[in-house]
């Protein structure tokens, strides 16, 4: 039996973790970023996969209408295989404009990271008529975080050269961050 000196405690712990309870379950506002950017970056189940993927969708144009997404999967580091990610080059015209350039460059800070990336191209039907362009290049984690610690990061995509704003590189930096590096010493 509860003791008649004890139901005002129990009826206020009751009141405080039910109203804590509620306020966590709506809270909907993700805790501040040291990352200054208008990127959003969303970490899901991907059902295909059977793994978590983390993606990043940028909604300022680097240039001549192109947007930069990246997205990467989580893995096991006793896997001792090195992370990478995948920058996409997403444009949406009447027609194509990337079709026959497979080939990316990029440059960080005046010198060549790489030049001639070999690349995927996909294309999809999107409203009104548009034709969604990606121009997918994957990157090893060594190599994103040679082009987070640049000041000016350029690419080519075939004929357009765009330059990634520091609010894309925040955004990648911030994506760099939740990646896992790569195991020191790891057999290959």
């Amino acid at each position: 039996m509860i003791p008649l000196k004890r139901i005002p405690l129990l009826l206020a712990l009751f009141v405080t973790f039910t109203a804590t309870g509620y306020a966590q379950k709506f809270c909907t506002v993700s805790p501040p970023s040291p990352f200054h950017h208008n990127g959003l970056i969303v970490t899901s189940f991907d059902q295909p996969t059977g793994r978590m993927k983390t993606t990043l969708e940028h909604p300022q144009t680097i240039g001549n209408g192109v947007y930069l997404f990246a997205s990467f999967f989580y893995q096991d580091q006793r896997l001792h295989t090195p992370p990478t990610i995948e920058l996409y080059f997403v444009s949406a015209a009447k027609h194509p404009k990337y079709r026959d350039s497979h080939n990316v460059s990029i440059a960080a800070d005046g010198g060549e990271m790489a030049h001639g990336m070999r690349t995927n191209y996909f294309t999809e039907s999107g409203a009104k008529g548009l034709t969604i362009e990606k121009t997918v290049v994957t990157l090893t984690y060594a190599e994103l975080q040679n082009l987070i610690k640049s000041d000016r990061v350029m690419a080519r995509l075939g004929d357009t050269e765009i330059e990634l704003t520091n609010n894309h590189l925040e955004a990648l930096r911030e994506i760099a961050s939740m990646m896992v590096p790569p195991i020191r010493g790891a057999k290959k």
